[in-house]
């Protein structure tokens, strides 16, 4: 739990798969140390160690990835999240907050044929005013509410 909300197990490595990939890392760590012994072979030779350095490098760097893109992506993705929850609530607000106004003018529209009106003291026209600034943007806003 995390900040009152339940924050969800992320999958990990298994022990196996890291013991693999450290095996993996420390095999290719050794085909180095081996292709550096080889220096003075043959191009053909060479040509062929080259080859297969290539498919071995492959593999070694999936290991590699695996063993810290894991917990790189793993960061990103709980701070990804974390904003959309935050920013979830708040879009969660503002429809409710939209809601509220829309209901006022529909409640205004019925006590007044056509809708907020300035009348009264200018107290009260320039609330009526913003009143119907309010509610015309959040109609613009959620229209499909």
């Amino acid at each position: 739990m995390r900040g009152g909300v339940v924050v969800a197990d992320r999958p990990q490595l298994s022990r196996a798969a890291v013991v693999v990939a450290i095996l993996v890392l420390a095999a290719f760590a050794g085909f180095v140390a081996f292709l550096v012994g080889q220096v003075g072979e043959d191009d053909t030779e060479w040509a062929r160690l080259a080859w297969v350095f290539a498919s071995v490098e492959a593999i070694a760097f999936g290991a590699a990835g695996a063993l810290f893109g894991s917990s790189i992506q793993r960061e990103r993705a709980e701070k990804a999240e974390e904003a959309a929850r935050e920013n979830s609530q708040n879009a969660a607000n503002g429809r409710a907050l939209a809601a509220a106004i829309k209901a006022d003018a529909v409640v205004e529209q019925e006590r007044r044929p056509g809708g907020f009106q300035p009348a009264g003291t200018e107290a009260d026209q320039d609330a009526a005013r913003v009143a119907a600034r309010h509610a015309e943007l959040a109609r613009s806003l959620f229209p499909e509410e």
